[in-house]
């Protein structure tokens, strides 16, 4: 009786270790993720620091939630998107792409340091939003 407990408790534990060293890397992505810097560099002769504070509050009210795995969700104001991901180890950076986009993938920025450093062109300049977990 008490080696069949024996058993039993070994198998229990082994199967418990190999699940639990099992988890994803991306799984260290899994939870919210807001604006905790943004940096500009426009064309001065094109905006005016109004103009950049606005652009500025705007990106920190957009966030996002990893959901899983491979979903996320995207909230900004009063809208909610969701969308799936994916982390590329080689290049270190994270992807999303929308359904309906028969998979087109977006860039959302490289992982460097614990944080997700996104960076944009736009017409104006650049703008880079360094996203925390929080």
């Amino acid at each position: 009786m008490k080696r069949k407990f024996f058993l039993f408790f070994l198998v229990v534990s082994t199967l418990s270790f190999f699940i639990s060293c099992s988890g994803s890397s991306e799984s260290r992505f899994v939870g919210t993720w807001k604006a905790q810097k943004v940096e500009t560099d426009f064309n001065e002769t094109r905006t005016t620091p109004e103009m950049i504070a606005q652009v500025v509050e705007m990106q920190k009210q957009t966030y996002f939630r990893m959901v899983n795995d491979s979903v996320m969700s995207i909230i900004s104001k009063n809208n909610t998107h969701e969308a799936k991901w994916k982390y590329d180890k080689e290049n270190k950076t994270i992807s999303y792409y929308f359904s309906n986009m028969k998979g087109v993938p977006n860039i959302l920025g490289r992982y460097e340091d614990g944080k997700i450093v996104a960076e944009s062109n736009v017409p104006i300049g650049k703008i880079t939003i360094y996203y925390e977990k929080e």
